[in-house]
């Protein structure tokens, strides 16, 4: 022991060895960096989590609105005795989405408010893109009797759906074997219908999800003949795939439970 300092503190032995200033800034620059990458994972997680589950809400509100619109054309009623009464009234029309409106005579329930009178029988049902209160497009309808003598006649609409911001109808010509935009023959009901309800997009100033549907009317003509979705008529083949197909590209059959096809643009 020199000077009352033990030998072993004198000669530098025993100190416990620490980081300088250089080390630790390098340190926390590592470190930031390391959590700046993982918030910047767990947000883009988070955001494709909520984007996946807004599309599958609002998928799961097209379909039933798609359906409940299928189910009504295929329920649609036509006497020959009046075929003015019965026949299918179009409209074609656009705004920030297609617009169209159509009406038919049909039975049962779809889009009718509960305990409607009109549920037990045949009635008209208009489907229209109309607004809401904030200037929205939205999916309304009314109803009334078939017979009821039109003049003057002003029913209630409702909204049927405040998701649906379009409505786009085709109608197939079999003879010309083209996709038509417009249904002028209002005596008579289409055989078939493509039908596409414009949803809400994902993003804001994004495109819209589009549903699309082929319906056949049963009351109407038959078509005996495979549809394309250009209106064209092929022969039907197998594939390269081993698939049933056209020489013109792949059919949309006409079948009775119609097909959903989600399209976006």
């Amino acid at each position: 022991m020199e000077g009352g300092k033990p030998a072993a503190a004198i000669g530098g032995q025993g100190l416990t060895p620490g980081f300088t200033l250089v080390e630790l800034l390098v340190a926390l620059a590592i470190l930031s960096a390391a959590l700046t990458v993982i918030m910047a994972t767990f947000v883009t997680a988070v955001n494709a989590w909520r984007r996946g589950s807004a599309f599958l809400e609002e998928l799961h509100h097209g379909e039933i609105v798609m359906n409940q619109l299928v189910t009504a054309l295929r329920s649609a009623a036509y006497f020959t005795t009046h075929p003015s009464k019965y026949g299918m009234r179009f409209t074609d029309d656009s705004g920030r989405y297609p617009a169209d409106s159509v009406s038919w005579v049909c039975s049962g329930e779809a889009f009718l408010p509960p305990d409607s009178p009109l549920a037990g029988g045949l009635h008209r049902l208009l489907l229209e893109i109309g607004t809401d209160d904030r200037g929205e497009p939205v999916m309304k309808a009314w109803a009334y009797p078939p017979l009821m003598d039109e003049e003057g006649l002003y029913p209630e609409s409702w909204t049927v759906s405040d998701q649906v911001r379009g409505l786009n109808l085709r109608f197939y010509d079999p003879e010309d074997q083209i996709w038509e935009e417009d249904w002028e023959d209002t005596n008579s009901l289409p055989r078939l219908v493509e039908v596409s309800l414009y949803l809400d997009p994902l993003e804001e100033y994004g495109e819209p999800v589009v549903l699309k549907r082929l319906v056949e009317i049963p009351l109407a003509p038959e078509l005996g003949e495979t549809v394309l979705p250009t209106g064209r008529r092929g022969a039907t083949g197998t594939g390269a795939d081993g698939r049933a197909g056209s020489a013109a590209g792949e059919p949309l059959t006409t079948e009775r439970s119609g097909r959903t096809t989600i399209i976006r643009r």
